[in-house]
């Protein structure tokens, strides 16, 4: 008995002394100041943002679609504007990047199965696309375009009536083709697994044409340019922009913001103007 009133007083000196402690605590903190309680409030959304594995951001991307993204000589290394632009976004976000190397037709159904976080791999705005799944503000500016020789009499898409012309599978240039077949046009289309064997194909002659987004037909332009042209462009504008599951707000949001940040501090220009050699990103909203 003696033994359990002791304790019961001890008990209560020792509430006793931390509510003492609580209140002494709350009279010497230093009232909190607008810009303090905005920092606060910007920590604590941020902190609202998950990702697959925390710490880390994972993107699915395709590493076969230069200047986008695709391996460096040692065929090991990821480069290009997407991976460039993905680092630069974990960086602003305080993660760690991780790429998870997908094959594009499989690549939706990676970021729907939480394979990653998000897709940045050159992925065009559709309406399709837009009701499927979660599509960020557009970073890059982007069309369909015909590439061919210079000694080619190709000079608009309707002329590659009886004529070859390459694209990647399940490209939005793919689809873009397919409308025109459907529509009439007769021209032998031939869809590969890789944007890569498309140009293999234009340079080797097995094919007359290839049909491939802007910004990737101008590193190739780039690097071939006393042998080939664009010589068409779509009236449809492409834009390029992230890719998020259904419901995935939050991250959407924060990659979002991180865009901003980027193209403010001139980040985003820099790599634009490295991988295009112009910013292409400049008049984007």
């Amino acid at each position: 008995m003696k033994k359990c009133l002791v304790m019961i007083m001890t008990a209560i000196l020792a509430v006793s002394m931390l509510a003492g402690c609580g209140s002494s605590s709350k009279e010497t903190k230093a009232p909190e100041t607008d810009a303090a309680a905005n920092e606060a409030g910007e920590t604590a959304a941020a902190g609202e943002v998950t990702t697959i594995e925390e710490g880390v951001l994972k993107v699915g991307m395709e590493i076969g679609y230069p200047p986008m993204e695709y391996f460096d000589e040692d065929g090991a290394t990821p480069i290009g504007f997407d991976v460039e632009l993905a680092q630069a976004l974990a960086d602003d976000m305080g993660l760690e990047l991780e790429l998870v190397d997908t094959a594009w037709d499989g690549i939706f159904a990676g970021v729907d199965t939480d394979k990653y976080d998000v897709i940045i791999s050159a992925v065009s705005w559709t309406e399709d696309r837009n009701n499927n799944y979660l599509l960020s503000k557009t970073y890059v500016a982007n069309a369909p375009v015909i590439v061919v020789p210079n000694d080619s009499d190709i000079a608009d898409i309707q002329d590659l009536e009886g004529k070859s012309v390459a694209v990647q599978m399940e490209t939005t240039a793919d689809y873009l083709v397919q409308r025109y077949v459907a529509d009439g046009l007769n021209t032998d289309l031939r869809q590969y697994e890789k944007v890569i064997n498309a140009f293999d194909e234009l340079k080797t002659g097995r094919v007359d044409a290839v049909c491939t987004d802007s910004v990737v037909a101008a590193y190739y332009l780039g690097d071939e340019a006393s042998n080939y042209q664009n010589v068409w462009e779509a009236d449809e504008k492409e834009p390029i922009c992230m890719c998020f599951k259904k419901g995935n707000d939050a991250l959407k949001d924060a990659m979002e913001t991180a865009l901003d940040n980027i193209k403010a501090n001139g980040k985003l220009g820099e790599i634009a103007t490295k991988y295009f050699g112009s910013d292409i990103t400049a008049d984007l909203d």
